[in-house]
């Protein structure tokens, strides 16, 4: 069992940084809507996925 909760937490941890690298990429990919705004928004919606793959809750 406890095999088994490590093995999710780790596959929880490499999608969180999956999802965290996307949006990092997206934030400076990015051919439209170059606003400061939306570079705040990309942040906010950021910031928890690398938290959280950084193992810092």
């Amino acid at each position: 069992m406890v095999f088994l909760q490590e093995v999710i937490r780790h596959i929880y941890f490499a999608m969180t940084a999956f999802f965290g690298l996307l949006l990092l990429r997206g934030l400076f990919k990015r051919d439209t809507r170059k606003s400061l705004i939306y570079d705040i928004v990309y942040a906010y919606t950021i910031i928890p996925f690398l938290l959280r793959a950084l193992h810092i809750r």
